[in-house]
């Protein structure tokens, strides 16, 4: 594979206005910010204490080369997306990639390093970079994927534990507070995100909702000040999909298929969304940080939440995309949202691209509460459309290219996710100053779940299944997925 330099020429007004810009600001918060409260976070998740950060050293590093692999999601429904750390080469360059030049060109210039980069996909990762460990020839010393990638990475004992690597500082506010305690296992840390992704951002649920169509339905509640006041729960949100006629036979034949009006799109994967919704995981950690199954422990809670989701799920109001009735996810949700066929649709913020040019407008807003009395949302990130950062095992010089990502991370907070976050999510893909605001309780209230991201004996297959037989489902697999699970530690702390 050849690598690309992927560093542009990009507009100079536009980097000078960039460059203009503060820090966001942070604040103390618990891991998930109260619904009613008005959260400050970075735009990668992380809500924490910026007074608290440690800046990078300054160091002369004789020509280091940063070779990054950055994975490309792009696809029929992923758009705009041009990799961690790199950027496009268009001469009409985005804000965001015009402002990841300026922190590329700031670390290269003070830390004499040079920083470069491949863009692609359709290769086998975890065989890609295990070749690179054991014949030692290191063609990219950072890599960007996602969490599936990363996880068999980790089983292949081909990444760095970053918690080894003294250069980095994970306590500071560029790096999220959540990824860092959640996705430990052990207290090895194989894989992260923070400031310096922003497809992790692009990754996390969320519902859309259409609101030109609300408006014609008679719906006059606003669904932002219902979200304000803590009460945008399933239950509420289960009435409205039932109480005022949004599906319906637009076609006259008789039955509802994907040529209709559906209150609800959704797939299969998001009643595991739905679950973590409550608040809760398939994997928890306990004192040691060891992983097990929260099931095991409390079952009724979990059970109680699948109920909830997969009778709503069964009912006539709700489109699901790839359950076997009607076909993939693009021909049925995702095209029905986008020709003002469909009232609320749940999924990844990066679905935002494609609905830009509706007619109709349109509104974000959090997964709802599973159950009425929590105090907080809760939000997850997708396993497959969403970026984490990692080191294969045995990269040369790890300290110094830990240095330079830290200055990457930390330059990223200062540009980056003011570009990505003020001015490109909430300004230009969404259309109203309360989506926005919903978009800062999303991303506070995001939750890291190993359950999905390792599978370990098949485990989630029991969310992601349509039926209310999951308790039974859950004893038979219990055995094998310890099994897996406990297999899967020990390889890692070998």
């Amino acid at each position: 594979m050849k690598m690309n330099r992927l560093f542009r020429a990009c507009a100079g007004a536009l980097a000078f206005l960039l460059l203009l810009v503060l820090p966001l600001s942070a604040c103390d918060a618990e891991e998930g910010a109260n619904s009613s409260a008005d959260p400050s976070a970075d735009g990668s998740g992380t809500v924490s204490n910026a007074s608290s950060d440690v800046a990078p050293e300054v160091a002369d590093l004789g020509g280091l080369e940063l070779n990054i692999f950055s994975w490309d999601f792009t696809g029929p429904t992923i758009h705009g997306y041009t990799g961690e750390i790199l950027y496009s080469e268009e001469e009409n360059a985005s804000a965001v990639d015009v402002a990841k030049k300026a922190v590329v060109d700031r670390v290269e210039s003070e830390y004499h390093c040079e920083i470069n980069g491949a863009f692609a996909n359709g290769i086998t990762l975890p065989t890609f970079v295990s070749e690179m460990v054991t014949t030692n020839t290191y063609d990219y010393n950072v890599i960007f994927a996602n969490s599936i990638n990363m996880s068999s990475m980790v089983a292949n004992g081909t990444l760095t534990d970053l918690n080894t690597v003294g250069t980095f500082r994970f306590k500071n506010s560029w790096w999220d507070q959540n990824a860092v305690s959640q996705l430990s296992i052990g207290n090895k840390l194989f894989y992260v995100n923070g400031d310096i992704n922003t497809y992790d951002d692009l990754g996390t649920w969320c519902v859309l909702f259409n609101k030109s169509l609300k408006e014609r339905l008679g719906i006059e509640e606003d669904f932002y000040q219902t979200v304000r006041d803590g009460d945008w729960t399933l239950d509420h949100f289960r009435e409205l999909c039932e109480n005022y006629g949004a599906t319906q036979d637009m076609t006259g034949d008789g039955t509802l298929d994907e040529k209709d009006r559906w209150a609800f799109g959704t797939e299969t994967y998001n009643v595991f969304v739905e679950v973590v919704g409550g608040g809760l995981r398939m994997i928890s950690k306990d004192e040691n940080d060891m992983p097990y199954i929260t099931v095991e422990e409390n079952p009724e809670q979990l059970y109680s939440a699948l109920d909830k989701i997969i009778n709503f799920y069964l009912t006539d109001n709700v489109m699901i995309a790839n359950n076997g009735r009607f076909g993939n996810t693009w021909d049925t949700i995702n095209k029905a949202f986008l020709e003002q066929r469909e009232l609320f649709y749940m999924g990844g913020l990066f679905n935002l691209v494609d609905f830009r040019d509706m007619e109709d407008d349109i509104g974000v807003l959090p997964i709802p509460k599973t159950f009425a009395d929590q105090d907080s949302y809760y939000h997850t990130v997708s396993v497959y459309n969403s970026s984490y950062l990692a080191i294969p095992l045995g990269v040369p010089d790890v300290e110094n290219v830990g240095l330079v990502l830290e200055a990457l991370a930390m330059g990223s907070q200062e540009l980056v996710t003011p570009a990505f976050y003020d001015i490109q999510l909430k300004y230009r893909d969404v259309r109203d100053n309360e989506s926005g605001e919903m978009l800062d309780i999303i991303f506070a209230t995001r939750l890291f779940d190993l359950g999905p991201i390792y599978n370990w004996g098949d485990l989630m297959s029991v969310c992601y299944t349509i039926d209310t037989n999951y308790a039974s489902r859950f004893a038979a697999l219990l055995d094998a997925a310890n099994a897996a699970m406990e297999q899967g530690i020990r390889d890692m702390q070998s």
